[in-house]
C-alpha cells in the first residue's frame, strides 16, 4: 500500500507542476524566474526519478544518479538566473 501512495504522490506533484508551468511562463518576469526554474526542475526531477525507480534495478546505482542529476539541476538553475538576471 506504500508504493501505491508513493506513486499517487508522484502523479500529484506531475501534474501539479505541470499545471503551474503554464500560467507561470505567460507571466514571466524576473520574479516569477525563479518560481518558473524550480517548478520546471522539480518537474523534470520527480519525471527522471520515477523513470530510474522503474528501470533502475540497483538502488546505490539510483541514488547515485540522483544525486548527479540534483547537483547538476542546481548548476542549471545558477546559470539561468544569472542569464536572465545580468
Amino acid at each position: 500500500m506504500k508504493a501505491h501512495r508513493e506513486t499517487l504522490g508522484h502523479w500529484l506533484i506531475q501534474r501539479m507542476t505541470a499545471a503551474s508551468l503554464i500560467p507561470t511562463i505567460l507571466i514571466s518576469n524576473v520574479s516569477t524566474l525563479i518560481l518558473l526554474n524550480i517548478s520546471l526542475f522539480w518537474h523534470i526531477h520527480v519525471g527522471i526519478e520515477e523513470i530510474l525507480t522503474d528501470y533502475v534495478h540497483h538502488e546505490i546505482t539510483r541514488n547515485w544518479i540522483l544525486i548527479l542529476f540534483r547537483v547538476f539541476c542546481l548548476i542549471i538553475i545558477k546559470y539561468g538566473f544569472l542569464f536572465f538576471v545580468f
